[in-house]
């Protein structure tokens, strides 16, 4: 697990499912991995996120997240509030998240 002692640049919602070699994890708080990859037209960036409600994040359902991106100047050129894009785990689509808000 990366460390989240770091400044965060957005929050967002995420509604992602259990990665297929995840199957013994029941909640995206019991992923050692907290960081994906955002996938903006081509390109994919990663980030880390800290989920808000950690006992109310579940897969397959919404939950909110704080996300601080690695390439972060890229992707301010690129990404836009209240848009949605698909988010992976290494090559595999796991789901998708909601920019909301910019910090």
């Amino acid at each position: 697990m990366i460390s989240t002692d770091r400044e965060f640049h957005f929050t967002g919602e995420l509604i992602i499912k259990r990665s297929n070699i995840l199957n013994s994890y029941k909640h995206p708080k019991d992923d050692k991995v907290n960081w994906l990859f955002m996938k903006i037209g081509e390109r994919q960036f990663s980030f880390i996120y800290k989920i808000d409600e950690t006992r109310e994040a579940s897969y397959d359902k919404p939950f909110n997240a704080k996300l601080s991106f690695m390439l972060i100047e890229e992707v301010k050129k690129l990404i836009q509030l209240n848009q949605t894009y698909e988010v992976l785990r290494g090559p595999e689509p796991i789901g998708d998240i909601k920019i909301i808000t910019a910090f």
